[in-house]
């Protein structure tokens, strides 16, 4: 489930004691109760009045919530009678970063930006002496399961341990982590503590011995979020990599393996175990809050077969069974070009985002290229890397092409430079590297590998002689901006170009003209390709759409929608029939050639083709003269399949048709609901699609 309605992203989520509510506090300065079951607010907005929230924890009972705001300020609302009037503490000089109830219910604790901890008496808002001592912002309390100690975490990099009745350190401070540690908890027997830091890092803590016990790895950012769960069996962690990750704590913790919850689009501030263990809920700065099922995904591996953060090049074998994609979480991968199944263990080795892949002519190799400085080439059928790294790049490599022979292969890179391998010896031939005037995106062989073409941030396209190194002619000015695609056509005649000047031009080799200049994209051109017969050329943009363009005339022939952000790289399968894209929002289209460009103008009404035709606007399903035809829920947009989409490659998909009892529709749903005509289908790859 997915809960939207803030206006600001979502700092903190908690789970109601023994209720199937949960609260959460925003950046827009409300606080919202809703429930898990329904996915409605229960009441109307709780509002602090003194900035965003930024931390919110209830009662024991229920019955109280509180929540501390930017400005300093402790807000507390009595839940059920007189929600409206709150009771504001005062003391903090800074943003109240974190708050937590003692186990019963007597006293709140508060920690603060202004390097403090702070007790209260919950029922009158007295307060009992500071606990003093770390030297920095104070990120997270919380109280130990008997209510005796009081655990903090600062960005001095400390942990600290205080008696509650004394106000006084307890023990010995907790170190080894080596940034801000932004949070920390309990075990239910009260005997360890999980800590999360800047460091992208989580440590296990052995009270009785204060030693760390375990360091668990595989975010790659700073972890906002720990939470134990209640048997204290799993941990869940929340980072600013936009992902959720649980974990099974196993005998020996330091062996604890996670598997990745991927769903928010923004950095990921909190995390609560509902107190059956059941469920997680999950807040963001994509404004939405997120419930997991805990149990679930201790079954389904995720990470294995789907890609973890945006997709940012695909391509497809020459016999057209395969398509490799690559992608910012470091990985290659595999899928049936034919089923949309993922294929094969991910191809793993890049220490940075992967923002190109490529597949040589005669089927054999896979080459990628990365932030990581380097290119690597591996076995297209085994997935083993040949030979080592190719290195010489001092800058992230951004595009990477094969020679028609596959004999070749040359890589454009941030350095500003062009480089050729000799792909059997790893070499560079003496004329490496070729300079260009910017930051080099895109790299192309001409079909006979006479020529080789690479686009820079300055606008130009460079074209040199392959076995020479020595320029073929004069640079061709296509703008001031940033040229982010090239591809050559079959014959090796024209060349088209996409670029951050949001148009599309065909360049004829041979006069260095424009024969052709395509616009129709809202913002910057990621991608070009031409088809194989060389009549189509189709272009992805970073205003999320498809285009598919006649080569000859310049006239846009159909706009595709479906993904969900920027469309990053698209192809042609080698017969033409499909476009292949993929995207900032981790999946991969194909979409039907034909069916694009039998599109119908927006004028038939009839059920069929306006479900054929709609687009996705304000999460419906939107239909040709711009009537609404089916409401999409928030965690499906990016799975969804609509004609001329033909299958989405990903976590999951959705399909959408109409069913065997006809289309029903009118003025109001209630008019036109019926229990027969629920048609959603919700697949996930690794299930049998008959389910």
């Amino acid at each position: 489930m997915t809960l939207t309605g803030h206006e600001g992203g979502v700092n903190s989520v908690a789970y109601v004691p023994g209720n199937r509510l949960i609260g959460s506090g925003s950046g827009d300065g409300t606080v919202r109760i809703w429930d898990t079951r329904t996915g409605e607010e229960t009441l109307s907005p709780l509002r602090s009045g003194d900035g965003a929230v930024r931390t919110v924890a209830f009662a024991p009972s229920g019955n109280t919530l509180a929540a501390g705001t930017q400005n300093g300020v402790v807000c507390i609302w009595g839940l059920w009678t007189g929600q409206s009037t709150v009771r504001r503490l005062s003391g903090h000089t800074g943003s109240v970063h974190s708050i937590a109830y003692s186990p019963d219910g007597s006293l709140l604790a508060s920690a603060s930006a202004d390097h403090m901890i702070r007790l209260w008496k919950a029922d009158t808002g007295y307060q009992l002496p500071q606990l003093k001592g770390h030297s920095n912002e104070v990120h997270a309390v919380a109280f130990s399961p008997d209510g005796a100690t009081l655990v903090s975490c600062s960005a001095d990099v400390t942990i600290r341990l205080w008696h509650v009745a004394t106000s006084e350190p307890a023990g010995e401070l907790l170190r080894g982590h080596r940034n801000f540690v932004l949070s920390v908890c309990f075990s239910r027997d009260g005997c360890r503590l999980a800590s999360g830091s800047a460091d992208k890092t989580i440590k296990l803590w052995d009270l009785k011995t204060a030693n760390n016990i375990a360091t668990l790895r595989g975010h790659s950012a700073s972890i906002r979020c720990v939470q134990l769960s209640p048997d204290g069996q799993s941990l869940v962690s929340t980072a600013d990599d936009h992902s959720v990750r649980l974990w099974t704590l196993s005998e020996n913790v330091s062996e604890s393996s996670s598997i990745v919850l991927s769903g928010h689009t923004g950095d990921v501030l909190s995390a609560s175990f509902s107190l059956d263990g059941l469920y997680i809920a999950t807040a963001s700065t994509d404004k939405t809050i997120r419930i997991w099922d805990a149990g679930r995904g201790e079954h389904t591996d995720q990470s294995l077969v789907t890609h973890e953060k945006e997709v940012f090049s695909v391509a497809i074998t020459p016999d057209g069974t395969f398509i490799v994609s690559s992608s910012a979480d470091n990985s290659i991968r595999f899928w049936d070009a034919h089923t949309g199944e993922p294929r094969r263990a991910p191809l793993l080795g890049h220490t940075g985002g992967v923002r190109a892949v490529t597949i040589s002519p005669n089927g054999n190799l896979i080459a990628s290229s990365s932030q990581d400085f380097t290119v690597r080439i591996w076995e297209l059928q085994t997935g083993e890397a040949v030979g080592e790294p190719l290195q010489g790049h001092r800058l992230s490599v951004y595009s990477v092409a094969f020679s028609p022979n596959s004999q070749w292969l040359a890589s454009g890179s941030e350095d500003n430079t062009v480089r050729i391998w000799d792909i059997g010896k790893g070499q560079t031939p003496g004329y490496n590297p070729l300079r260009c005037t910017g930051r080099v995106y895109t790299v192309s062989f001409s079909p006979d590998g006479r020529l080789l073409a690479a686009g820079d941030d300055s606008g130009r396209i460079h074209l040199w002689h392959a076995d020479s190194g020595q320029p073929s002619c004069k640079p061709l000015q296509a703008s001031t901006d940033d040229i982010n695609s090239i591809c050559f056509s079959c014959d090796g005649t024209r060349i088209v170009s996409g670029g951050d000047d949001r148009i599309i031009r065909i360049w004829d080799i041979v006069t260095g003209q424009q024969p052709r200049v395509l616009k129709g994209h809202d913002h910057w051109v990621r991608s070009v390709a031409f088809s194989s017969d060389g009549q189509l050329v189709c272009s992805g943009s970073t205003d999320r759409a498809v285009r598919l363009w006649d080569a000859s005339t310049g006239e846009s022939v159909a706009t595709l929608h479906g993904h969900t952000d920027d469309v990053m790289s698209v192809t042609f399968t080698p017969d033409g029939k499909s476009i292949i894209s993929c995207s900032g929002d981790r999946t991969i289209r194909m979409w039907d050639v034909n069916a694009a460009r039998l599109h119908p103008s927006g004028t038939d009404r009839e059920s069929a083709v306006a479900l054929t035709s709609a687009t996705l606007e304000d999460g419906w399903l939107v239909g040709p003269l711009k009537e609404l035809l089916v409401w999409v829920p928030v965690e499906y947009r990016s799975y969804l399949s609509i004609a001329p989409c033909k299958m989405v490659m990903g976590q999951y998909f959705v399909s959408i048709a109409i069913g065997n009892s006809g289309w029903h529709r009118g003025e109001a749903w209630t008019s036109c609901w019926n229990e027969d005509a629920r048609t959603a289908v919700f697949i996930r790859p690794e299930q049998d699609k008959s389910r």
